[in-house]
């Protein structure tokens, strides 16, 4: 064979080159490269399945995403994999819960609660204390919901996780302000900010940190800091 012929590409070459695209924010090339890789059944498939339905979102296909995670999840079960597996179960609770079936997203929280259960040092286990915050929070727990939002900012800090500290730094300052702390929460929503302007969070968290803060200061009629966040 001529040594410039191409070589053909690898299921994991196939994979890698979404994964690139994901990275790099180009979600419709993502998803046609996802789409249309070809992988064995088992691990390589859900990790697939899971690049189709993140892209999926973002495109606004929402369908798909879960379809697509649905189908993720139950490959990463079916290897043992509890953490993707508790990871795909924290998404689909967001995701049903943006499809106003609150008694299906709190299905999948649970599952997520179960599959987890090993691996309570890792940010997807952070990420799942932060969906029960909002849920306690949605019930009027607010101590509870604290608690668990405390205790995701700590798990983040230990694990150098960015996204969740700012993540879970947001929550608290929209239950600190809730309470009626109005200076620590609006404290603790511009210590999130501050990590989105500097460009350290993923698109996801940049947009949840951003959207929590404007609406705190909607609900707060403080215009001024909205405009000098927005500025920055």
């Amino acid at each position: 064979m001529d040594q410039t012929d191409e070589v053909a590409a690898t299921p994991a070459d196939a994979l890698e080159a979404a994964r690139s695209l994901l990275a790099s924010w180009a979600w419709t090339e993502a998803l046609d490269a996802a789409r249309s890789a070809v992988v064995p059944s088992g691990r390589a498939e859900a990790d697939r399945l899971d690049i189709v339905a993140e892209t999926s979102w973002w495109l606004g296909q929402m369908d798909e995403c879960i379809d697509a995670r649905e189908q993720a999840y139950a490959l990463y079960e079916a290897q043992g994999d509890g953490l993707c597996a508790g990871r795909c179960a924290v998404w689909l609770w967001e995701h049903h819960k943006l499809k106003a079936r609150p008694s299906i997203a709190g299905g999948w929280l649970r599952r997520a609660r179960r599959a987890l259960e090993a691996d309570t040092e890792s940010v997807a286990f952070g990420d799942l204390m932060l969906r029960e915050a909002e849920v306690a929070h949605g019930s009027g727990e607010l101590d509870r919901a604290t608690a668990l939002a405390r205790d995701a900012l700590a798990l983040g800090r230990r694990l150098s996780s960015i996204d969740l500290e700012a993540a879970a730094l947001q929550t608290i300052g929209r239950l600190l302000i809730d309470a009626g702390n109005l200076t620590d929460g609006l404290g603790h929503l511009d210590e999130a900010m501050l990590s989105a302007v500097e460009g350290k969070l993923s698109p996801y968290t940049t947009g949840k940190v951003y959207c929590s803060l404007i609406s705190a200061c909607e609900q707060l009629g403080d215009h001024s800091r909205a405009a000098e966040w927005t500025d920055a």
